[in-house]
């Protein structure tokens, strides 16, 4: 009977790491795949709206080069992190930390990516249409300051938002690990000061 129960099996898996790395590298994986799926439906959406001159559509078409880096540089920056996942050495006990670690510093380098590009890439379009075409930036607009008024306060502001949210994500996801990290060393060193 006891070689029938599944449940011992599976606890011994997870607790050796190997079901953590494994399941989160094939997430990051899938992850990649749907933001490639969902910068093909933002492009395509976003040439909906805009405006129609010669002006415009040029402004349009370079947000969309940027929307297309933007989308590169988070399917590439998954990839890479999800094979960092499956390479990562299997310390007995030690897998939840590192990976969460890896996770805090794969989400700063997104956000960084994404609000860089975004940003340069709506000031860009902003400033090329004269304020005719805007970028729809939905959910990104309580980060980034609204597209209204004369063409080139606008870019600008947008641009400097832009630029320093990618710096303030990338320092946040960076620190956020290294905090981890440091707080795993004290434990660590505490625990080894009080077996001494």
């Amino acid at each position: 009977m006891p070689k029938f129960l599944i449940v011992p099996a599976l606890l011994r898996l997870i607790s050796e790491g190997s079901f953590f790395k494994q399941v989160f590298a094939w997430l990051l994986r899938l992850w990649t795949a749907a933001t490639v799926v969902a910068g093909i439906w933002i492009s395509i959406e976003l040439w909906r709206g805009g405006g129609t001159s010669s002006q415009a559509i040029f402004g349009q078409l370079v947000f969309q080069v940027a929307l297309a880096l933007a989308v590169y540089l988070a399917a590439h920056l998954s990839w890479v992190r999800a094979q960092d996942v499956a390479a990562m050495p299997q310390i007995a006990g030690e897998v939840i930390i590192p990976l969460s670690r890896l996770l805090l510093r794969l989400g700063g380098e997104l956000y960084a990516s994404l609000m860089a590009v975004v940003g340069t890439g709506g000031a860009l379009m902003i400033w090329i249409s004269a304020g005719e075409a805007r970028p729809d930036l939905g959910e990104l607009r309580a980060f980034l300051p609204g597209v209204g008024g004369d063409a080139f306060p606008a870019g600008l502001a947008l641009l400097l938002t832009g630029l320093a949210c990618a710096a303030l994500g990338l320092l946040a996801g960076y620190l956020a690990s290294e905090l981890l990290g440091l707080l795993c060393a004290i434990e660590s060193n505490t625990r080894g000061g009080s077996k001494g």
